[in-house]
């Protein structure tokens, strides 16, 4: 649709008189994206049976949903009409063709006002005029809580990506846990070395833009993978335990259970559904679905002595 002049007005320009955020009339609300409107006119619209919410906690967090992907923050209302989002945090799912996820997720950086007419929310973005049109919803029950944060609508694949990626920056940030500059300059010669010598190296077909893309994704790839192998490490050296063979490295599984469940314990997360749990804790219960390495193997003794970026 196309909006009234009076409210595209209102939401680009917002409102002056001061508020307490507290106070926002947005505090305690859940929203389901109806559909968002470019400048250009440019309308887009969710594609049938997918979801996307936004939902904004009296704590000043935020949750939303975009399809296949799942994002936490934080917003802040200090003015009637005025609202801004912290930076959101999301899971890696790879949407399927089609999906609104990113254009959706984008959004928020640049929201800067917002008006409420006829029960649906209106927010309005800085950068090419946006408009996203919500409509009201009540917030279903949480499943499972973390750092305080309530979970809702995830399943047990997503639940998993998000308790333990959040824990394990949790724990990266504690152990002082980085990726050092040198370690990713070695690691992606290394990776490339191992593509001229496949001949699998095309970067000489790309052009200058997207040979610098493409080495920004590089450099991000190595500085994950170097960052999650010390995560492994400093976890293994602190809680023993078997490890197991995946595709991106050894795993320490049972460093991985002695850290959930001190983490548990301690209240950094729980889990209220059972059904969501019994699935969450499978994966590191259930023996027959891993290949161990053999206790006192070369494999196992070697597994966190050599970085890969020196292999």
């Amino acid at each position: 649709m196309r909006y009234p002049t009076i409210l595209l007005i209102a939401l680009l320009c917002g409102a002056s008189s001061l508020a307490l955020a507290e106070s926002s009339p947005l505090a305690g609300t859940a929203w389901r994206l109806v559909e968002i409107q470019s400048m250009d006119d440019q309308v887009y619209v969710p594609e049938e049976g997918a979801e996307y919410s936004l939902e904004l906690r009296d704590d000043g967090m935020v949750a939303i949903r975009a399809d296949c992907q799942l994002g936490t923050g934080t917003w802040a209302s200090d003015a009637p009409g005025q609202l801004r989002f912290g930076a959101i945090a999301t899971t890696r799912a790879l949407c399927p063709p089609g999906s609104l996820s990113e254009r959706y997720l984008a959004q928020f950086q640049w929201v800067r006002s917002y008006v409420i007419e006829d029960e649906h929310l209106f927010l309005a973005t800085m950068a090419d005029g946006s408009i996203i049109e919500l409509a009201p919803v009540e917030p279903s029950a949480p499943v499972a809580t973390l750092f305080g944060e309530a979970l809702r609508d995830v399943d047990a694949t997503q639940l998993q990506e998000i308790i333990l990626g959040r824990l394990f920056e949790h724990y990266a940030d504690e152990q002082g846990i980085i990726a050092e500059p040198d370690e990713i300059a070695a690691l992606l010669e290394r990776l490339r070395a191992g593509r001229a010598a496949a001949g699998l190296d095309a970067e000489t077909a790309l052009s200058p833009e997207e040979r610098e893309q493409l080495a920004v994704m590089q450099r991000d790839m190595a500085r994950a993978l170097i960052r999650h192998w010390k995560i492994n490490r400093a976890l293994h050296q602190e809680y023993g335990g078997r490890i197991i063979y995946q595709q991106l490295g050894p795993e320490p599984l049972d460093a991985y259970r002695a850290f959930l469940d001190a983490q548990q314990a301690a209240g950094a997360f729980s889990i209220h559904d059972p059904a969501l749990s019994e699935a969450f804790w499978r994966y590191f219960t259930d023996e027959s679905i891993h290949d161990f390495m053999a206790p006192g193997s070369d494999d196992e003794t070697q597994a966190f002595a050599v970085p890969p970026w020196e292999r």
